[in-house]
């Protein structure tokens, strides 16, 4: 523990429990919510083969209407039949029925399997992780209006 000034310390964690994680993420969201207009919904599609076990799945945050996808996974056993061009049209529809505008995603593996389904890269970073590139990648949304989307 390091004193910064009087009565404020400093630590460090090299594994900051989930909870330490939420809580400091809720601080930022109820900073957030006290400039602009704020809601966030967390949503994930699962993928189960008949033993119950998981075998692929999408993660995803809906806010400022927009869909980030977190996380995308298929079983390397499945790989290649359309599962995760599936999951990512049903995130993709899902937050379009919620209002969301447009999606946004980062990936160093799958930029071409994107690409495909419409994306576009914004930016990048080299070497991360060394060797390769983190791609940024977005897609507009079509709208769904009000009346279609119940």
């Amino acid at each position: 523990m390091t004193q910064i000034r009087p009565g404020l310390h400093l630590t460090f964690d090299n594994e900051p429990s989930p909870e330490l994680r939420r809580a400091i993420g809720r601080k930022i969201d109820d900073f957030n919510a006290g400039t602009v207009p704020y809601r966030q919904e967390r949503f994930a599609l699962v993928l189960r083969d008949a033993a119950d076990r998981l075998v692929g799945g999408v993660c995803c945050i809906l806010y400022w209407d927009w869909l980030f996808v977190d996380e995308l996974w298929i079983d390397d056993v499945l790989r290649g039949q359309g599962l995760g061009r599936e999951l990512m049209a049903r995130a993709e529809a899902h937050a379009a029925e919620r209002g969301c505008h447009s999606v946004w995603l980062d990936t160093f593996q799958a930029r071409g399997f994107y690409e495909k389904l419409g994306y576009e890269v914004f930016g990048g970073l080299d070497d991360y992780p060394t060797g390769q590139s983190r791609w940024f990648l977005k897609k507009r949304l079509p709208v769904i209006n009000a009346t279609s989307a119940g």
